[in-house]
């Protein structure tokens, strides 16, 4: 069977370029299992619970596959110590959404994971290259 493998993929270290969103509640961790190891990037969505809870949803993620997944974090909230939390634990990749995600992308690149941050307009994606370009920021 042939696959579309992109650059993404490869820097993803998944198989086809599928990354499934961070719906809230919705998002159990059988869904993030299951789309990881099919091949794309399973993404918890921990904004709103605790950090202790963070911990044992990635490891039950852990248990199920060995394959990379996200984390994502609402940057609107407080979330310092879920991101603690997520690179304490080695999740390959966080994602985030709203807010300023310098201060996120610094500690993530420092933890060597790999960030993520979804906007939600062209004048926000612009906006985030531009100041891509200036600084260091996601680094996909």
């Amino acid at each position: 069977m042939t696959t579309l493998t992109t650059p993404l993929c490869r820097q993803l270290g998944i198989e086809v370029p599928v990354v499934q969103a961070p719906i809230g509640s919705s998002v159990t961790t059988e869904l993030v299992a299951a789309v990881a190891n099919a091949g794309g990037l399973g993404t918890l969505a921990l904004t709103w619970v605790t950090a202790e809870e963070a911990v044992r949803r990635i490891r039950q993620v852990r248990r199920m596959t060995p394959r990379p997944f996200a984390a994502n974090l609402v940057l609107d909230f407080p979330v310092d110590e879920l991101l603690d939390a997520c690179l304490a634990e080695s999740v390959p990749v966080i994602s985030t959404f709203w807010g300023d995600p310098a201060p996120v992308a610094e500690r993530t690149h420092s933890a060597d994971a790999l960030h993520l941050h979804t906007v939600g307009s062209v004048t926000e994606a612009a906006r985030r290259c531009r100041r891509r370009r200036r600084d260091r920021g996601p680094g996909v």
